[in-house]
Formats: C-alpha cells, structure tokens, sequence
C-alpha cells in the first residue's frame, strides 16, 4: 500500500479516537489545590517483572521513547529533531477485514525506517470493522490472532500491542458499556492468549484513555486480569480540559481515571506502565493550543515514575484536524527537548 493510503488511514484512525476522547465528562467538581503542588507518595522502587528486555536500548532513555507515525520518513525527522534515536514506533495496521489487518504493509520500508532496530507500538481493534464483539468473544477470530502475532513476532518479537484500545470510549465499535463488559474481557482474553500463541515475548497492553470514559465510566471493569496483560497504559491529549493550569493538572492528575489512578493501578498488579499516545492538539479549538505546560506536565510526570516506564509514543500527526506534531508546535517542542534532556540526566 502506497504511503499517501497509510497517512490517511493514520489520520482517519487518529481523528475518530481524538473526537470520541473529547466527549468525556467535562465536568470539574475538583476543588483547586491550595499551595504549592502535591509531590508523589512515598513508593518503594518498582521493580520490573523477570524476563522484561531492556528499556532505551536505542535513545539512551530510562525507558523506550518513540513517535507514532505510518511513514518512515517523518519517524526519522522526528528522530533528527529530538537529537536522538527512537525506540520505538506507533502504529496502526488498515482494519477493515481480518485479510486487511493481516497485510504486511506496515512491516516494510515505506512504514519502517530501513535498518530500524528499535520495537514497535501496535494498535489494533478488537475486531475489524466487518466482525463484532460477539464473535471475538467466542474465540472464534483466535487462528486469525494467532496468525498476527506470528506476522508481528517474525521482525518484532517483543513488540508491545494493544488489542482494543480505549475501549472506554464511545463509537468505537469495541467500546465497552455497563451490559457488554464482560463479553469485552472474554474477547481481550482470547486476542491475548492467540496473540501469544503466535508471539510468545509480544508485550500485550492494556490501554483505556485518560479520565472518566462515555462508555465506561470506570474502566477497570474491563480489566481482563493479571495473566493476559503485560503492560498498563494510557492515552491522553491536551484537553477536557486543557493542561494550562495548576487546577487543570490537579484533575487530570488525581480524578478517577487519571495518571496516579492508573500509574498506581499498574503498580497495585505489579504491571509496568506505558503512554502509547500522547501530544498537544493545536487543531482543536477545544484544546490549549501550542501548550508548553503539557509536555512539561506529562514529560514531568513520566520522569516521576520512571521505574515502572515501558514506553511513550507522542503523537506527532500533521493532518489539519489535529496539528499535534512538535513541527507545528514551537512551544511545545522547546519544552518537549528541555524535558528530554531532564529524561536523559535521570
């Protein structure tokens, strides 16, 4: 497939997740913190599962920091912008029919940077468009998975990937509701164990989106369990409402659904954490627009918790709609280097 097909499916992928994320409960009852901001809890030194590869083999980082993007080109851009290799790379196959996600088309060079030896970030849907929810669930769709974990694990062996991703979103055909929850962990669990099969060392993640989702409110509901999840984590961008405040950062940080919610979550099941997408998103009239104080933010908060880091992917897409990348975004990436430098120093 041509890249000008992968950028669109990029975009129109990236598009409908970033509108749905926006529709979360709006809605701050959170009074705003008095003084300076709270420090993180005292926590004892996480310590990563036996087996686990190691981190920032590529970038010299604490931990595999990369970039989602559908052309190699604009990966090795952005990895000349940042002054340092990517670990990792983001992202998402064409998910119309089983035989559409099975193309390889994202595993060659037009997707690929020649030579890469980092891993990649795999997003896929629970089911492509032409299945259901029901099907997967009944294990029905498991030689297909299998087919893809084998399809990854022949260049990419420890590849993390996340089945049905933000699924507490509404609209996506996956989402997750109050009545199909259960049907939900019973299809996760049959993707992870196929996945598996086909890969034995794929890194399976689960990955709700950042605060209280309009399909499930509370998405530990649809945690699967300990022995089909590897990784825990989140994506988030700058909105609902925007990072520009210490009272904005006071909810996304601490409300039901937030990063010490879901970085403690991970921590509480021994898992390691992960932020498969993060970015400002300057094509939103919603958002804060070029906002230094994100990246500030959520790279701060990445450094914080270092010890239980898998990877970040920042969501560098271009596209009109969105406008995240650091291209396009001066302020956002002077503080975006500034943060990776403390990153570098830790």
């Amino acid at each position: 497939m041509g890249i000008r097909a992968t950028r669109a499916i990029a975009a129109c992928a990236a598009a409908a997740m970033l509108l749905l994320a926006g529709c979360a409960d709006d809605e701050d009852s959170t009074p705003a913190p008095s003084g300076p901001q709270a420090t993180q809890t005292s926590r004892a030194p996480f310590t990563p599962p036996p087996g686990t590869p190691k981190r920032g083999t590529q970038s010299g980082l604490a931990w595999d920091s990369g970039v989602f993007h559908n052309e190699a080109h604009l990966t090795q851009e952005f990895a000349h912008l940042r002054g340092r290799p990517v670990d990792v790379i983001g992202i998402a196959p064409t998910r119309d029919t089983w035989k559409d996600l099975l193309d390889s088309w994202w595993l060659t060079d037009n997707t690929i940077p020649p030579g890469y030896r980092g891993t990649l970030n795999v997003a896929l849907p629970l089911f492509p468009e032409d299945g259901s929810m029901e099907r997967a669930a009944s294990g029905a769709d498991d030689a297909k998975w299998e087919q893809m974990g084998r399809l990854i694990a022949s260049k990419y062996p420890t590849a993390y990937v996340r089945p049905g991703w933000e699924m507490n979103i509404e609209n996506w055909p996956w989402r997750v509701t109050e009545d199909n929850v259960e049907q939900y962990k019973t299809a996760f669990r049959h993707a992870s164990t196929a996945l598996k099969k086909g890969g034995p060392q794929l890194r399976i993640v689960f990955n709700p989106n950042e605060g209280k989702g309009n399909s499930l409110a509370d998405a530990t509901k649809a945690y699967p369990g300990d022995d089909v999840v590897d990784i825990i984590g989140i994506d988030a961008y700058d909105w609902s409402p925007p990072y520009d405040d210490e009272r904005a950062w006071h909810k996304h940080r601490t409300q039901p659904g937030g990063w010490d919610f879901w970085g403690d979550f991970a921590r509480s099941r021994g898992k390691m954490f992960a932020v498969p997408e993060w970015g400002v998103i300057a094509g939103s009239p919603d958002s804060g627009g070029d906002n230094p104080e994100f990246i500030n933010r959520v790279m701060g908060w990445m450094n914080e918790n270092a010890d239980i880091m898998a990877f970040d992917t920042y969501f560098d897409e271009r596209e009109d709609y969105c406008r995240c990348s650091l291209v396009q975004n001066p302020q956002a990436r002077q503080a975006y280097l500034t943060q990776l430098e403390n990153w570098a120093a830790k």
